[in-house]
């Protein structure tokens, strides 16, 4: 799962990604780290570097993929995704929905997200509108039907 809000823990890195994945070692950590372009915190004390509080203060996109990579460390056949790119450059969220589409390819992601970017991996996507679904098809078949999904794009 990936939340909207990242709770980060006072602790070290390898703690703050070990409580996603117990059993994972350093190599398969920062292999993770690694994927979701957060190498840099490997740097000076690699795994054993302390966040949070008394420790490096991650910024709200380190936080986001910091989350991903939990999630991916996890390895379940089921993702929830709240928001998971929200806060992050174009570029960036690109790379983490490529990311999420690659390892996740055989098993069930279900995204809330405001962004339209990237969406058109998705097998099918379900357009709310005030708790109600008012549309879902594939990326293709709603711009084809021409209604509030195409609206959005229509507006990027």
């Amino acid at each position: 799962m990936v939340p909207q809000r990242v709770h980060l823990f006072s602790a070290t890195l390898r703690d703050n990604l070990l409580l996603a994945a117990p059993n994972a070692n350093d190599e398969a950590l920062s292999d993770m780290l690694r994927r979701v372009g957060l190498e840099n915190l490997l740097e000076d004390s690699g795994l054993n570097s302390w966040l949070g509080e008394g420790g490096r203060l991650l910024s709200g996109g380190e936080l986001r993929r910091l989350a991903i990579a939990r999630a991916l460390l996890h390895d379940a056949p089921l993702m929830l995704l709240d928001e998971p790119t929200e806060g992050l450059d174009a570029t960036t969220e690109s790379e983490m929905l490529e990311l999420l589409a690659n390892v996740m390819r055989e098993k069930t992601v279900l995204m809330v997200t405001h962004r339209l970017r990237g969406l058109a991996r998705f097998d099918q996507i379900i357009v709310m509108d005030d708790g109600r679904i008012i549309e879902q098809g594939t990326h293709a078949e709603l711009l084809a039907g021409q209604g509030r999904y195409y609206q959005f794009k229509q507006r990027l």
